[in-house]
């Protein structure tokens, strides 16, 4: 059964994703319409950075080599796509493709580097000790702000459009060491928003007659009474004691894997805060009620969010994910328990009036695609490149081939066709993509369009995109606490990783043996032990860190 829920979460992922054209953009306005020219001075001969990219890249069929992340599972070749046969076509460039999964991208990443033997270009493997070092080692090509500077003219239009996004991509130094996924809407580059936080079954608080609750203390006495009337877990925590719940005390503390969160421009230890108090210690007084799954240590939200659902267990969720709000377990066939709903919400004031905040990863400027030192022509690699971020270049990646798998509606962007949406086979629309467009077998080469997945799940879902939905309301607190994960840290700066793994350590044991009642340390005596630990200059660091983030 677990494998089954795997395989439709997989799928429910891809659709979901949820790291290029530019469109019409104010920097294309300014420069006119992207079409396609390389500019040379008459007088030296030296080439200037192209305004324009031209099809074909070049005259002669040339090959390059590319191992990136694949996980799709209709097709083996991935040359046998139609929208790759396309690029070929337009580009003149052979793409052999080393597809991995992305279970295996770390491990296989390793090997390859090991081996010397590298591809032309490499996407997206995060690498070991930053990009500096993969520059440092010989891997990274030496100066890729240059190739982008000078042939990827699509890249840098797009950037241009999004401060933030600009700043993501750039490194401490000013210079673009790699070049990155860009996640976006069809004609820009944006977050795709939070998407994931807390959610609560709507029929079941229907079938208690009672109004959605509004505060911490009326969500206490909601648990209460689902406990009486025979709901067996109301409330489950994430398995580390962290919830979206604690944002009601302005701690960002879901998923405890990174303990730092933003105070304006300063960075601070949420779990060292007072108000981490009062979150663990209504926590405890609501497992010592029964209120809170007793094993919630184990409780995987993935996995085992189905069953409860199925078996109508829980009340109040700490972790779902968008794409499985609204009935979507029904509607997947994960359950057969047709009146579940889950219905995203944000966190509820601690106080009547409290202005609510999140904890929502809103990077642009995603995975690193590089371009490596055994490339024999960068100079055409980074063409290639560029092309992935044109109009062109994203819809074959997204939508396929014209005419068969998307039109161009009314709006101006592209719409599925019947081809994909009732396929006359019966095959999914995800099935049928995979053979049309790359990046629907969750690879996300050059632009992420993350309205190709909310148009795929807009036909899916009816009336009403409950997915797209879920996003807008995690998304719509005006505060958020989450620190870039662009922020870079030199290589003195990184020796601090072992304390912050041992002060995470600490937090987590504490969090948990707090709220279950088996920890009396005092919390005064808990935060003394962090900062003895060093946890002010993890802070500082990172501090340091952030501000040379903005810098940039």
């Amino acid at each position: 059964m677990k494998k089954k829920i795997l395989a439709i979460i997989m799928t429910a992922t891809m659709v979901m994703s949820c790291v290029a054209g530019c469109g019409k953009s104010e920097a294309d306005a300014q420069n006119g319409d992207q079409a396609a020219k390389t500019e040379s001075t008459a007088s030296t001969g030296e080439e200037l950075p192209l305004k324009e990219l031209t099809l074909p890249l070049c005259e002669e069929k040339q090959e390059l080599t590319v191992w990136l992340c694949y996980s799709g599972t209709v097709m083996k070749d991935l040359n046998e796509i139609e929208g790759v046969k396309k690029m070929e076509e337009l580009t003149n460039v052979h793409i052999n493709w080393i597809p991995i999964n992305q279970d295996d991208a770390v491990q296989k990443f390793g090997v390859l580097i090991s081996s010397g033997d590298l591809p032309d270009i490499i996407y997206p493997v995060s690498y070991p000790g930053g990009e500096e070092s993969g520059v440092e080692e010989g891997i990274i090509y030496p100066d890729m702000d240059t190739l982008i500077e000078n042939y990827m003219p699509n890249y840098k239009a797009l950037l241009a459009t999004s401060d933030e996004a600009r700043r993501e991509a750039t490194a401490d130094s000013g210079k673009r060491i790699v070049c990155r996924t860009i996640v976006g809407q069809d004609k820009t580059a944006e977050s795709e928003g939070t998407y994931q936080g807390l959610a609560y079954r709507a029929d079941l608080l229907e079938d208690l007659g009672l109004d959605v609750p509004t505060t911490i203390d009326e969500w206490h006495d909601a648990l209460v009474k689902a406990k009486e009337a025979g709901i067996a877990t109301p409330f489950v925590l994430d398995n580390d004691g962290g919830s979206a719940l604690a944002l009601s005390w302005g701690v960002g503390t879901q998923n405890l894997k990174e303990f730092l969160q933003l105070e304006g421009d300063k960075i601070v230890c949420g779990p060292a805060k007072d108000s981490w108090k009062g979150y663990l210690d209504t926590m405890k007084q609501w497992y010592s009620e029964g209120l809170i799954n007793p094993n919630f240590t184990t409780f995987h939200y993935y996995l085992d969010t189905p069953a409860s659902v199925q078996n109508n267990d829980t009340l109040l969720y700490s972790m779902v994910l968008s794409a499985f709000t609204g009935n979507s377990y029904s509607n997947y066939h994960m359950v057969d328990n047709d009146k579940e709903f889950l219905q995203p919400i944000v966190a509820p004031a601690l106080n009547p009036g409290d202005e609510p905040v999140q904890l929502g990863d809103r990077k642009i400027a995603k995975g690193p695609i590089f371009i490596s030192t055994s490339c024999k022509n960068p100079e055409l690699a980074a063409k290639w490149l560029d092309f992935q971020y044109t109009e062109e270049g994203q819809y074959l990646n997204w939508y396929g081939i014209e005419g068969e798998t998307y039109t161009i509606g009314e709006d101006g962007t592209p719409q599925y066709t019947d081809l994909v949406l009732h396929n006359p086979d019966g095959l999914p629309a995800t099935d049928v993509l995979q053979k049309y467009a790359l990046n629907q077998g969750s690879s996300f080469l050059g632009k992420h369009d993350i309205s190709a997945s909310w148009k795929l799940s807009s036909a899916t879902a009816g009336d009403t995109n409950y997915e797209l939905e879920a996003v807008k309301i995690w998304s719509s607190p005006e505060t958020n606490m989450s620190i870039s994960e662009s922020l870079t840290l030199t290589a003195e700066e990184s020796k601090i990783q072992t304390k912050f793994t041992d002060i995470q350590t600490m937090i987590d044991e504490y969090t948990i043996n707090y709220i279950t009642g088996q920890d009396v340390k005092p919390y005064e005596e808990y935060v003394n032990d962090l900062y003895a630990f060093g946890l002010q200059e993890v802070i500082d660091t990172y501090q340091a860190a952030y501000d040379r983030y903005l810098q940039r």
